[in-house]
């Protein structure tokens, strides 16, 4: 019986394990190289869940804060968040147990190799700024480029560093107004295109089907582009809630 030795490309790598920013409880962040995600296009996806249960168990415990903050989209808030953690989410946990992804530690040849050319995605599930903010400091100075939310400009731990990289991820017109006298670029979802505000423009992947890695207008706190509206979308659509009026 021949055997074979040729060891398997891992398929993902562990770019931060440790305490969550937001609230201590212990999180992971795993970068996974490959995708069929259409919207997106070729990007390096990055997943931010808990180390010490599925990310099912943690929403349904409503011990996801770790990870989405006061995100009010997320699935234990009854929010409209379109990710299905019952897919992706909870095969890249199961493969964080089964140790099938690496640990990267620091600024490496091997990691530097993985991104060079590459755009990444922080936050394919999860908020970017439950990881340190040198960690998407290294991660985005090693990519191509990138994109990148954050739903916690409100929360006691939030580091505004943030928004260096991620969009503030706003909830009503008047909020998103708040934060462009901040400053901060924001990211907006509505229930219909025709409430976009001057100041703004649709997602091109929705306007005009330009996938996330060729526009890659969503990359944060950059002067002189444009604050992004996407109609709601996903299974979880109708849970959403809009002001009109705000």
């Amino acid at each position: 019986m021949t055997t074979n030795t040729t060891a398997r490309k891992p398929t993902g790598y562990i770019v931060y394990e440790g305490p969550s920013v937001l609230d201590g409880a212990p999180i992971v962040m795993i970068a996974t190289l490959e995708t069929n995600n259409r919207k997106t296009g070729d990007m390096v996806q990055t997943w931010i869940i808990r180390s010490d249960m599925s990310p099912l168990d943690a929403s349904r415990s409503k011990l996801d804060s770790a990870i989405c903050g006061n995100c009010p989209h997320k699935w234990s808030a009854g929010g409209a968040c379109y990710v299905n953690l019952g897919q992706a989410p909870t095969s890249i946990y199961r493969a964080y147990l089964r140790g099938a992804y690496p640990l990267y530690l620091g600024f490496n040849e091997t990691l530097r190799s993985l991104l060079r050319n590459r755009k990444i995605r922080l936050g394919a599930y999860g908020d970017p700024a439950a990881v340190p903010v040198q960690v998407l400091r290294l991660l985005v100075s090693l990519a191509a480029g990138h994109t990148g939310y954050t739903h916690q400009m409100a929360h006691r731990n939030f580091d505004p560093a943030v928004l260096q990289y991620c969009m503030a991820s706003a909830d009503t017109a008047k909020q998103a107004a708040n934060l462009w006298a901040d400053k901060a670029r924001t990211f907006r979802i509505v229930k219909d295109i025709t409430e976009i505000k001057p100041g703004e423009i649709e997602c091109l992947s929705d306007a005009k089907g330009i996938p996330c890695s060729d526009c890659l207008l969503c990359d944060g706190k950059t002067d002189q582009k444009p604050n992004i509206v996407i109609a709601v979308h996903g299974s979880r659509a109708g849970r959403f809630l809009n002001n009109k009026a705000a």
